[in-house]
């Protein structure tokens, strides 16, 4: 054998070698506890669904899954964690609708994308719910629109959150009522629907979960879901679509994402752990009882170009308000 046939061979095992390591890595993988990152305060809607993900998938995978909140500037913070992090499976993240078509169009510090990450798959979601104080007199939605454009001074509406769905909501809303109306914003679901309650800010699109004890008990009127279909919550209530606002249609969603170029081994054994976590009965429950509704199958590709679309939405109703988060 010559020295350069040799060498040659040497090169080629050395290539294989290095091809199949990642390879063999994945296979292995996970041999130690893997850390899943929530962009909300224990208890919050993403710490609920990331809860009850990481129960679920220790025991699909057979190592504990640890759940470290992560709750600042609109889950930019954690985004950010998630791109630094390495791609090897072991720090993973619960994503949100927010997270990801809002806040890197609303934040300059954001500088990221969904496609800057890899999409597992979108994991649950719930709509929001158009409601008022009943001492706005309005007990449909019909009657809402005529309210609001018949207003001398602008009507204000209040969200839960600047920059979130409810804030951008309220601008479309007010975009096809072709009347100029106001933002008032909140820091939290509970403090908005105390306002509302209270009649300070009776108008405004909110969380169902928040909302509905509160609709159901006569002290709030619900006009309308932005979902595609009636909430299971509120069946009575019909959608944005069939009130005549299709443009509305939204729902808050959180997802499953890791680093971006995670192997394509591990990225496999988490949408299938995952998909069989969404089917299991005592999860949906879970989520139910949460005010949350387990997603239809929307993994990997698809998953993205769902955000990607969500994100062209919420870019341009971000530019016409000119809001900017701060």
């Amino acid at each position: 054998m010559t020295f350069t046939t040799a060498a040659r061979r040497t090169a080629l095992i050395a290539g294989l070698l290095a091809f199949t390591a990642p390879w063999a890595a994945a296979q292995a993988w996970p041999e130690k506890s893997i850390k899943l990152l929530a962009p909300s305060t224990a208890g919050g809607p993403p710490d609920v669904y990331a809860r009850a993900l990481a129960d679920h998938l220790a025991k699909a995978l057979g190592q504990p899954v640890v759940v470290e909140n992560v709750p600042a500037v609109g889950g930019m913070i954690a985004a950010q964690q998630i791109q630094r992090a390495p791609a090897d499976g072991y720090t993973l993240l619960v994503n949100t609708a927010g997270m990801m078509t809002i806040t890197p169009n609303a934040n300059p510090k954001a500088r990221y994308q969904g496609a800057d990450f890899t999409q597992i798959c979108q994991g649950v979601e719930a709509a929001l719910v158009l409601a008022s104080h009943p001492n706005l007199g309005a007990k449909n939605y019909k009657e809402l629109s005529q309210w609001v454009q018949a207003q001398k001074a602008p009507p204000t509406y209040s969200s839960y959150s600047p920059g979130s769905p409810a804030h951008f909501l309220g601008y479309q809303f007010s975009e096809a009522l072709k009347t100029e109306m106001t933002h008032i914003p909140y820091k939290s679901s509970p403090q908005q629907i105390t306002d509302m309650i209270g009649g300070v800010a009776p108008l405004g699109f909110v969380q169902i979960a928040t909302a509905n004890p509160h609709i159901k008990a006569g002290k709030l009127v619900a006009y309308a879901t932005t979902g595609e279909q009636r909430a299971p919550q509120l069946p009575d209530v019909p959608t944005v679509g069939e009130v005549g606002l299709p443009q509305l249609a939204t729902t808050v969603w959180f997802g499953f994402s890791g680093p971006k170029n995670l192997p394509p081994a591990i990225v496999q054994r988490l949408s299938d752990a995952h998909q069989q976590i969404t089917a299991n009965p005592e999860f949906k429950t879970r989520m139910l009882n949460a005010g949350l509704s387990v997603s239809p199958d929307l993994c990997g590709d698809r998953f993205l170009q769902k955000m990607n679309r969500e994100s062209e939405r919420w870019a341009r109703i971000v530019k016409a308000t000119g809001f900017v988060a701060d």
